[in-house]
């Protein structure tokens, strides 16, 4: 029993031993259980803040996506809405020119009409009196109203005595020149000396156009020298009233040097080669035509480009401008005429038909991109553009609310080139054109990239 007994408790306490090492075995698996778990724990709490604030990150980008979308969406309505209503002041603009211009019409009718009556009853007095000469001041009056509206010579006597009248008005110009004033010591033009010199040139202007327009009409094909001196004449006294300080209107004078410009006169009559009173130069070849091409058409460059200048001070009609637009626009493909137009101010007159909007802004536009190109004269056109004139010609187009694409992107490319002149920074800043330029820029879609690098290059260059 007692071995029984002492066998019992051995086992008993190795049973107790085993019972200990079990639960010291459980405690250590429960720990290590609660550290895996508060790991997991932890790891979960970081990646879900993680992810709350990528959310929260995507979130706020999507609301200023949205804000964005409807600045734009509200900045596009407004500008439909602008550009509807300057649709429809232009609509209503178009119906008010239409009925003008029926009226012009209607009255342009009578007007001619009535010259027409006038001119029948001055030949019936011609045939009744039996001369060729006019000598009552009525008659004189309605065949220079005729000469001015039709662009033709009014008389045999007016048109011989052009020549005179214009010889002894250049004369009288050239001798009260200082150079032959101190010669000659006029004594008798003290009261006109008294008067300040612009006045003074801008009446001899006013009184040499009308002669000038009337032997230009006259001029003939044979003598090239005479008809390039009177366009000469004729742009730099254009060009003295256009730039004085005091405005004439001159719109029947205008209009008949623009017509004389543009149509080749009427072939003379073997009568007319046949008078006696009329200067040599006025007859033409025997049996042929006085000139039977237009000026702008002339073999001469010179001659080319001040009749296209003077058409383009003179006209006012969309077509014909347009046509004269084109036709420079060939002419500059040739570098000596690209010199002749710079030479005789071709660049103010280029801009002055921008600003009036006469002819459209495109072929104007592609004239001044061809004078970009790569030339001996480059430099030259880019000193004629550094002026106040042309900056603020560039601000009013910028202004434009239709100016297309291709238009834009041509005008960026001179404003690079002007740019990259120093002196010109004070002219950008004057007209305010580098404002304009940073707000295109700013608005400019990325997707346009010639654009945006030439903006990006002029505001660069004007740091």
């Amino acid at each position: 029993m007692m071995t029984i007994y002492e066998q019992l408790k051995v086992e008993r306490q190795s049973q107790q031993q085993w019972e200990m090492e079990l639960q010291e075995r459980e405690r250590r698996l429960k720990q290590q259980a609660l550290g895996r778990l508060a790991g997991l724990e932890e790891m979960l709490h970081t990646r879900i803040v993680a992810e709350e604030e990528k959310h929260q990150q995507e979130l706020s980008q999507l609301q200023d996506l949205l804000r964005e979308r409807n600045k734009e969406n509200r900045r596009l309505k407004s500008s439909f809405d602008t550009i509807k209503e300057l649709n429809d002041n232009m609509k209503k603009q178009l119906n008010e020119i239409s009925e003008q211009n029926k009226k012009l019409e209607s009255q342009s009718k009578r007007v001619q009409a009535r010259l027409e009556n006038l001119q029948r009853k001055y030949e019936h007095s011609i045939i009744s009196r039996g001369c060729h000469k006019v000598s009552t001041e009525c008659v004189k009056a309605s065949k220079k109203e005729k000469a001015a509206a039709s662009g033709k010579p009014s008389s045999k006597g007016n048109s011989s005595h052009t020549p005179l009248k214009l010889l002894s008005l250049l004369m009288d110009w050239v001798l009260d020149e200082p150079t032959f004033s101190s010669i000659t010591g006029n004594e008798g033009k003290v009261v006109g000396q008294l008067l300040p010199p612009e006045v003074i040139l801008n009446e001899r202007c006013l009184k040499v156009l009308p002669l000038l327009a009337d032997q230009l009409h006259h001029t003939h094909l044979l003598e090239p020298g005479l008809l390039l001196n009177l366009l000469r004449l004729i742009h730099w006294a254009l060009r003295h009233i256009e730039n004085s300080t005091q405005h004439v209107a001159l719109f029947a004078t205008l209009r008949r040097i623009g017509e004389t410009v543009l149509k080749p006169p009427a072939q003379p009559t073997v009568a007319q080669y046949e008078d006696p009173d009329l200067p040599k130069s006025f007859s033409g070849i025997p049996g042929g035509p006085s000139r039977n091409w237009r000026l702008y058409q002339s073999p001469c460059p010179h001659t080319r480009i001040l009749s296209i200048l003077i058409i383009l001070r003179t006209v006012t009609q969309a077509d014909v401008l347009v046509q004269a637009l084109d036709s420079l626009h060939t002419e500059l493909m040739c570098e000596e005429s690209r010199g002749l137009f710079i030479h005789y101010g071709g660049v103010h007159v280029l801009l002055s038909v921008l600003r009036a909007g006469r002819g459209g802004l495109l072929p104007p536009i592609d004239i001044l991109m061809q004078l970009t190109e790569q030339s001996r004269y480059l430099n030259p056109f880019l000193e004629a553009c550094s002026c106040e004139e042309f900056f603020r010609t560039a601000s009013q187009l910028l202004k434009t609310s239709h100016l297309e694409l291709p238009s834009l992107e041509k005008l960026s490319i001179l404003l690079q080139k002007l740019s990259g002149i120093r002196k010109n920074r004070r002219l950008f800043e004057l007209s305010s054109l580098h404002l304009q330029i940073q707000e295109l820029h700013r608005k400019t879609k990325h997707t346009h990239t010639f654009l945006c690098l030439n903006l990006r290059s002029i505001l660069q260059n004007l740091k």
